[in-house]
């Protein structure tokens, strides 16, 4: 019989114990890395929905391959060139003796994820281009910085993010499932929202997935009793289809996050808990997983739940829909609490925020 279903204490992905985020970010280029590690490496899997991801190491997280594990996670702008802030990270594990071992051989493994926000003011800058990347620099801040607090909305890999109406950011969620037998599982989300698509129902102020709010964490203004007004509001749609359109900014594209459980799940477990994850875009973002999307989900298990037995196929369903509810959740934070900076999109707050 469960006993209490709800936030975390934090309402953040590191209300899952032994899981810790640390980011930085440069508002004047418009760009920023955040990464996602613990102090033991994590049972990992992955799965990529969109249709131009920037990925680094997912093929290893393959079911059919034989390495699973991730000593960190990054997630950062950059497009390509943000992928450069997994090298960084690789070697401050290194440095920490953290990683695979193969002899005398440390091998830190580092999948990332990274978004499109190069039209965010001059991003990289032309003079950095050869020099070791501003993505090296910021991995570096956000690694030393890791903890179990950290900024939502334009911070970190957000910092650049935008979606097809409004600033977009870096947003986090979490759920404790408990039971009367003892039993508790928590699942956590962090988020980069940078879609090609609308978080809002139509024009808002109300979020697409508004009704899954919980105390009032992005607005308060919960559901919306409003009918979708069936106008494709996207990125890179041609005003000459008769949508509306922002086709003539082209801007950035993607959702990538992570979703996180202290449950002892198995590496197909893990991989289905990423596919339903996906399901959160889908129910926060619209149209999602398009050709222009990136959208790719990292799923871990830090392994830390006492419960040792194999899972029942009930409760990776209900780990799967709770994952997939504090993605979208965390889809929704990171715009609302996102702040508009160079040639960004309006912020949320700004729009419609209660007085």
């Amino acid at each position: 019989m469960e006993t209490y279903s709800g936030p975390g204490p934090k309402n953040l992905i590191t209300d899952v114990i032994g899981v810790q985020v640390g980011h930085a970010e440069d508002i004047k280029i418009g760009t920023g890395v955040t990464v996602i590690s613990s102090t033991k490496p994590f049972s990992t899997s992955v799965d990529v929905r969109g249709g131009g991801p920037g990925t680094r190491e997912t093929d290893m997280l393959s079911l059919e391959n034989s390495i699973g594990r991730s000593d960190a996670i990054v997630l950062s702008g950059g497009s390509a060139y943000g992928l450069d802030a997994c090298s960084e990270i690789q070697d401050l594990l290194r440095q920490d003796e953290k990683g695979y071992q193969l002899g005398k051989a440390i091998i830190p493994l580092v999948p990332g994820a990274v978004i499109f926000d190069l039209n965010i003011n001059e991003n990289p800058p032309l003079n950095e281009i050869g020099k070791p990347s501003i993505w090296r620099k910021l991995a570096n801040k956000a690694y030393k910085s890791m903890g179990q607090d950290f900024q939502q909305g334009s911070y970190g890999a957000g910092c650049g993010a935008t979606t097809a109406t409004l600033k977009g950011g870096q947003g986090s969620a979490s759920w404790v499932q408990k039971y009367s037998n003892g039993q508790e599982f928590t699942v956590g989300a962090i988020v980069i929202n940078n879609a090609v698509g609308n978080p809002l129902l139509n024009e808002g102020p109300h979020f697409l997935s508004g009704f899954l709010e919980l105390q009032n964490e992005f607005g308060g203004y919960g559901a919306s009793s409003a009918n979708y007004d069936h106008i494709l509001r996207s990125k890179r749609i041609p005003s000459s289809l008769g949508y509306s359109s922002t086709f003539n900014n082209i801007a950035s594209n993607t959702i990538i996050g992570v979703v996180a459980t202290d449950a002892p799940l198995t590496r197909a477990n893990l991989k289905r808990m990423a596919i339903m994850a996906h399901d959160g875009i889908a129910k926060s973002v619209s149209p999602s997983h398009t050709p222009m999307d990136g959208d790719t989900i990292f799923a871990i298990s830090t392994n830390t739940n006492p419960k040792k037995e194999i899972l029942e196929n009930s409760d990776i369903l209900a780990l799967g829909s709770r994952a997939s509810d504090c993605l979208a959740r965390a889809c929704n934070k990171g715009v609302y609490e996102a702040t508009s900076i160079g040639l960004s999109k309006p912020a949320w707050k700004t729009l419609f925020e209660k007085l």
